[in-house]
């Protein structure tokens, strides 16, 4: 779960709701920090500040392969469709972007797309269980600051659309820049030929959105939402020229298209 942790925890930018009634779940006694890597939308839900990268997901596997092994079931039902994605690395095979993804850093800060949604669902399953195993291991004060129940999920188009409110100061703003720069300075980003070749797929923290801060808002790969065939934002393929938070868009299955951008719900 190396480079897992190094997503969650590097900078230890973990943010603090503020202080208003949640929307639609009624009031919070107590104030509780987000994940890291997310911004509050309320005082029960946070945000990614960007498309879920590759190398997460990659981790996700890497978990279920040292849990039952590489040729198992369980392992090849989490891998993402690898033919899939030759149609955005034009000219490299099936293969060879199977092994460049596990293999190596190239496509580390791609968004992970070509999964399905119950596979989206598991992986956040899996981000919780993750989560509360680092959280177990802090001290007793440390722990405290965190909610004691959570979970990553996939949000509903409103709360997706909710990102239009989320209006960041200049200190947050910058700190998400320094995140974004760090992460690829991190991943060797500048010497990813496939990323920086593709006509059509950019890396995660590729644009910005005035304002707000959240990377790739309406472009790259829509996002999808909790409700299957549903995403939001806008994709490379169909992108959103008109910057509409609330526009939907309509998917089947495994896409190119279509990647995620996850809840991390305060329960308790």
């Amino acid at each position: 779960m190396k480079a897992y942790i190094l997503w969650l925890l590097p900078f230890l930018v973990f943010f603090k709701p503020p202080d208003t009634s949640c929307y639609n779940c009624g009031k919070q006694d107590t104030e509780y920090l987000c994940a890291s890597n997310t911004l509050p939308i309320n005082s029960r839900l946070c945000i990614d500040i960007s498309e879920v990268p590759a190398f997460v997901y990659k981790d996700y596997m890497a978990s279920i392969a040292e849990t039952y092994g590489r040729d198992s079931d369980e392992f090849m039902a989490a891998e993402p469709d690898y033919e899939l994605w030759t149609t955005v690395f034009e000219g490299t095979t099936a293969e060879e972007l199977k092994n460049k993804f596990i293999a190596s850093d190239d496509l580390a800060l791609m968004p992970i797309m070509g999964i399905s949604f119950e596979q989206a669902v598991s992986f956040a399953e899996w981000r919780t269980e993750a989560m509360e195993k680092y959280l177990n291991e802090l001290s007793k004060n440390e722990r405290e600051a965190f909610p004691k129940k959570f979970k990553f999920r996939l949000p509903t188009e409103n709360e997706w659309a909710r990102i239009r409110f989320l209006i960041q100061d200049k200190r947050m703003l910058k700190q998400l820049a320094k995140i974004a720069k760090t992460n690829e300075s991190s991943f060797k980003l500048s010497k990813s030929d496939l990323m920086n070749s593709s006509k059509h797929l950019k890396p995660v923290y590729h644009q910005s959105a005035e304002d707000i801060g959240f990377f790739n808002v309406f472009g790259n790969v829509a996002e999808m939402t909790s409700t299957k065939g549903v995403a939001m934002g806008g994709s490379w393929s169909d992108p959103n020229t008109g910057k509409v938070f609330t526009r939907s868009f309509t998917y089947e299955g495994p896409s190119t298209a279509v990647g995620i951008r996850m809840i991390f719900e305060i329960i308790e």
